[in-house]
């Protein structure tokens, strides 16, 4: 179907049915509201108003759910709520739940339980540093007051040094003490062998040399350690302090952790819903806010699918007959957005397309055409029976587990489901499941196994190299084919002619011409080559000089530079060689994982189990990997090679003006 038709609406409505028309237009899902330009045009007051008063619950909910959510258990696993079984509610009953949820006080509690456990952690820090450095300490002999207060003559100091310099240190205050009686050193035992470690020392010193120690201390690299100016006692008794202190500190964490627990456990469930509910309102406030006013009245100008016009008119008229709306097709002038609308079989492929780029409104959408090529390709890389068994039935198990899971989630979901497809079917034309398990385990299947074979990537890569090629040749001339058909529509002819008819000439007379040459086509198709690939080379050399006027030798010249560019057709054509590549790979990767469980078999006793842990999860392990790159190097061929012949994209994604479900399904 392509790019969906809108309709362009103007809705006039009085002010006071203002709430219910901003609901039923949310609540539907299928109006992206159209913005005016907000520089000029002021938001409406009352909006605004209701804007800033939903920003202050936002603000808290956010607060709540940053600070309670790392402490709840939640009930629902986090893939399950991802794949939507989440509580079904209405805005009705959030609203209610607002109404009787205090915030402001939950969020007091909140803060008073994360402040005072703030506090504790900075005492436990703090007592636990002490203590590492009373360890530190704990070869000083006497009490550390001598460190923090002195005597009325005597004080000390304490610091770290290297162990090659202790010899020296001692030896210089040794000089000191001939002067001084009353200096005394400690050192803290280390290994005399380690030179470059750092060693604890105190010194205790008469204030009247000061200056004199400190002068020592500098020349021999002493690292001052500061005593904290608590400590009092020997290393033992303070010790003992801290490790009580310790113990109540952590004690009253542990509380205040249950505490928040609590809080979290009570109040995180009524949160998540309040998320949902003001961030519902907070897009509707913003969008609504583009809206004109006058006085009494305000006009809503918004887009939505031609095929749900009825429905939200009659939803809209049903609300007040004060209101007006019209409905015309876009003016050439307008830009739309772009809503995909494709059926059940093209749907999941829409993302590719939306990865890249959403189709211009007037434009083409690429996704039927890309489909079946991202299909094939997939199912060539993947390429293994096995693999795509287990990718189908764990799908099928998911649908059938989760059935809430919105439609975006589930089209992603069913994207592999029909690549499983594709992969099954050339697992089993190309000999693969799981590697060679069947080989290798199964000999009695091998026989069936080759007479469904019609290729061989293991004994003859060249033939699906050539396939591949082959492909890619089909794919690139397809692309052709739709920009010649997109110029030819908008009244193109010249370009379509001389810019991609010529190529698909061409490039597809060469293929007649080598596959006829080779025995792979009948001989006449040499003939039919020459003559597509000549026509086509011949205007593609004049077509290319179009601009040079009656300059000839700008236009030969221009001529065989187009013709030189061919070339870059060659690149893109050996890009396909990839398909082989990964094809290759899997098979490989399947074939190792065998191997290894067989060697593991042979295991006394418990081979049989090592090996069943080795196949299964090796090849777990090679189905995630394998279907990563499946999808991205198939990805990257639509978006290098084959939209590179036609497609821009540029266009604005559809976004209609919809209800937060981040945490909730919301009903009607």
């Amino acid at each position: 179907m392509g790019v969906a038709r809108l309709k362009k609406a103007e809705l006039y409505y009085h002010k006071s049915v203002h709430d219910q028309i901003a609901a039923t237009l949310q609540e539907s899902g299928a109006c992206q509201i159209i913005s005016t330009e907000e520089d000029k045009v002021q938001r409406p007051s009352d909006i605004e108003a209701l804007i800033s008063r939903n920003d202050d619950k936002l603000s808290e909910v956010r607060y709540l759910s940053r600070t309670l959510t790392p402490v709840y258990v939640d009930p629902v696993p986090a893939l399950d709520r991802m794949l939507g079984e989440r509580p079904d509610v209405t805005m009705s009953e959030l609203e209610e739940l607002a109404s009787k949820t205090d915030l402001q006080s939950i969020c007091e509690q909140t803060r008073a339980v994360e402040h005072e456990a703030g506090e504790v952690r900075s005492k436990l820090s703090e007592a636990r540093t002490n203590t590492a450095l009373l360890a530190d300490l704990k070869f000083f002999p006497y009490p550390l007051s001598v460190f923090t207060e002195g005597t009325r003559t005597l004080t000390a100091l304490a610091g770290t040094i290297k162990a090659e310099n202790v010899a020296g240190f001692k030896a210089a205050l040794g000089d000191l003490s001939k002067y001084v009686a009353d200096t005394e050193v400690v050192v803290a035992p280390f290994d005399e062998k380690d030179k470059a470690q750092s060693v604890y020392v105190a010194v205790i010193y008469s204030r009247s040399i000061e200056s004199e120690i400190r002068e020592v201390c500098a020349k021999h690299g002493l690292s001052f350690v500061e005593v904290p100016a608590s400590f009092a006692g020997t290393p033992e008794e303070e010790q003992e302090k801290f490790a009580a202190s310790i113990t109540q500190l952590e004690k009253k964490e542990s509380e205040l952790a249950d505490k928040l627990s609590e809080l979290a456990q009570e109040n995180v469930p009524a949160v998540q819903k309040l998320s949902d509910y003001y961030n519902s309102l907070s897009s509707r406030y913003n969008e609504m806010a583009r809206s004109e006013e006058t006085e009494c009245t305000m006009l809503t100008k918004f887009w939505l699918p031609v095929d749900r016009a009825e429905e939200v008119k009659q939803k809209i008229e049903a609300i007040s007959p004060d209101v007006a709306l019209f409905m015309s097709d876009p003016a050439p002038e307008d830009e739309p957005p772009s809503l995909l609308k494709n059926g059940s079989l093209t749907r999941p492929f829409n993302i590719l397309t939306e990865l890249y780029s959403s189709p211009a409104y007037r434009g083409i959408d690429p996704t039927p055409l890309l489909a079946p090529f991202f299909w094939i390709f997939f199912g060539m890389c993947l390429g293994d029976a096995g693999y795509a068994i287990v990718v189908f039935g764990t799908i099928l198990y998911v649908f059938k587990k989760y059935k809430k899971m919105s439609l975006g989630v589930k089209d992603f979901i069913k994207l592999f489901l029909f690549c499983s497809i594709s992969t099954f079917i050339y697992g089993v034309i190309s000999g693969s499941f799981f590697g060679n398990f069947i080989d290798s385990f199964v000999p009695a299947l091998v026989p069936l196994k080759n007479s469904l074979m019609l290729v061989d990537p293991m004994t003859n890569p060249m033939q699906v190299l050539g396939i591949s090629l082959l492909i890619g040749i089909v794919h690139l001339m397809f692309g052709l084919l739709i920009a010649a058909y997109d110029k030819l529509r908008n009244g193109q002819f010249i370009d379509a002619v001389g810019n991609d008819l010529s190529w698909f000439m061409f490039i597809t007379g060469l293929t007649f011409l080598g596959l006829g040459m080779g025995g792979m086509l009948p001989p006449h198709f040499v003939q039919i080559g020459q003559a597509m690939a000549g026509l086509g080379a011949v205007i593609i050399f004049i077509y290319a000089g179009r601009g040079k006027g009656w300059n000839i030798g700008g236009r030969i010249i221009s001529g065989f530079l187009a013709l030189y560019g061919s070339t870059s057709y060659l690149g893109d054509i050996l890009s396909y060689s990839r398909l082989l590549a990964l094809g290759f790979g899997s098979a490989v990767i399947g074939m190792v994982i065998n191997l290894l469980g067989g060697l593991a078999a042979d295991i006394p006793y418990v081979g049989w189990l090592v090996a069943i842990v080795v196949i299964i999860g090796g090849h777990i392990f090679s189905i995630l990997i394998n279907i990563l790159g499946s999808f991205v190097h198939p990805l990257r061929l639509q978006y290098v090679e084959f939209f590179g012949k036609f497609y821009t994209g540029g266009g604005e994604p559809f976004t209609p003006l919809t209800l937060s479900q981040e945490f909730v399904n919301v009903k009607a």
